[in-house]
């Protein structure tokens, strides 16, 4: 545990913890417009029962961030937009800072809550406990409604720790309580290196925050690593079944979905896969204002590796339906015929394809400076979001696989 709080205060000192961080950092466009948002659209169909239940009783939530660093949870938890509002209506949002009656950040490393504290530590309904969580008593004092332990935080844990946790968090929420995780995919083509059919003995990577710092700094800091659990879809399954043998039966696998599939964070150091591009880098550029991005280098040019077929087939389907978009947008960019399709197209490939085409009609009609890097591109970075959502298969072959857990009672 020492050598991870010497790692994320060596990342805090960095200075790219700060918010934002546009290009770079570990709040860049990536973060906020990809991942963040696609936890919340996987979150939302819950989320929005459980907001519908709370109104009827006239209550305000109880969210526990496990893990919660600067308190990132509840900046994410209060940005999901409903799925049926209005564009009119200026606040779409589906939990508001005034709708949460507590909201209590659990994280062992001291820096990072001393930032949260000075971040939101004038608000009466918020509270950041220095803990392992591990240690935490879950079960003293009222229930929580959401519990989110994301982007990897139970990848510190043993499947022990873990499973022990789920069991007292189903053992003391009440019915509809909502429990969002997020490991590192086992099977991401980040460090596909490490990719492996002993799932007994090889189930730790060494992990090293590096992708916050440039090329040439990776190559002379001397970083801590730290082990973090990998895992796919069988061992969450594993995990969880354990979970309700231990009496924790009220506890339902709702969701089981992979998460940043070739936007990962060491796609751009190719730390554990020579083979990996700068894709992050790519798709950051996509959101950023002002900036074009070279289309050519976004295409992916995937080198399988043998004995993993089911993998192998997801990141294939996605390279090939990702290279079909982009090649259409650079031929209407062109205004040239889009390119015959590889195979039956899928319904989400229509639809971003649909998107696109719309947006740069629109775009040939809108004066502003630059409508292809502030309009277009920032469209194409959705779409492109939207085929990993539609086409992703929950097996752990993104940085994060998230799974999302319901109690029952």
């Amino acid at each position: 545990m020492a050598q991870e709080i010497d790692a994320y205060n060596e990342a805090l000192s960095s200075g790219q913890y700060e918010k934002p961080g546009g290009l770079i950092g570990k709040y860049d466009n990536a973060r906020r417009f990809w991942e963040d948002e696609q936890l919340g659209l996987y979150l939302r169909p819950y989320l929005e029962r459980m907001v519908a239940r709370k109104q009827n009783r006239r209550e305000k939530l109880h969210i526990m961030d496990i893990g919660c660093g600067s308190g990132d949870g509840f900046e994410f938890i209060t940005s999901i937009d409903k799925s049926q509002s209005p564009i009119s209506q200026h606040d779409s949002r589906l939990i508001t800072p005034s709708t949460v009656e507590l909201y209590t950040g659990v994280d062992i490393n001291d820096g990072l809550v001393k930032q949260a504290q000075g971040t939101y530590g004038n608000r009466d309904n918020m509270e950041f406990i220095v803990s392992d969580f591990n240690d935490y008593p879950f079960t003293e004092g009222p229930p929580y409604d959401v519990y989110l332990a994301n982007y990897g935080t139970f990848s510190h844990n043993t499947d022990e720790q873990t499973t022990k946790i789920l069991n007292k968090l189903a053992r003391h929420s009440d019915n509809g309580a909502i429990i969002a995780i997020d490991w590192l995919g086992r099977y991401s083509y980040e460090w596909q290196s490490l990719w492996t059919r002993d799932l007994k003995n090889n189930q730790w990577m060494d992990y090293v925050i590096s992708y916050i710092y440039t090329e040439d700094e990776r190559e002379t800091q001397d970083l801590t690593a730290f082990a973090l659990r990998i895992v796919g879809r069988a061992e969450v399954q594993h995990i969880y079944h354990q979970a309700k043998k231990m009496g924790g039966g009220a506890l339902v696998l709702r969701k089981l979905v992979d998460r940043s599939s070739f936007v990962g964070r060491h796609m751009d150091t190719k730390q554990y896969n020579p083979h990996a591009q700068p894709l992050r880098g790519l798709v950051n550029s996509l959101f950023e204002p002002n900036v074009s991005t070279n289309l050519d280098e976004l295409m992916i040019d995937y080198v399988p590796m043998e004995g993993f077929d089911e993998v192998n087939a997801y990141h294939r389907e996605l390279t090939r339906w990702w290279n079909y978009l982009i090649a259409c947008i650079k031929a209407l960019l062109e205004k040239k015929a889009t390119p015959e399709a590889p195979a039956r197209t899928p319904g989400v490939v229509t639809r971003a394809l649909s998107a696109m085409k719309k947006t740069i009609r629109s775009a040939d009609r809108i004066k502003i400076g630059n409508p292809r890097s502030s309009l277009i591109e920032p469209q194409l970075g959705y779409c492109l979001r939207e085929l990993e959502i539609g086409l992703q298969k929950g097996l752990g072959c993104g940085h994060g696989l998230v799974a999302i857990f319901e109690i029952v009672k």
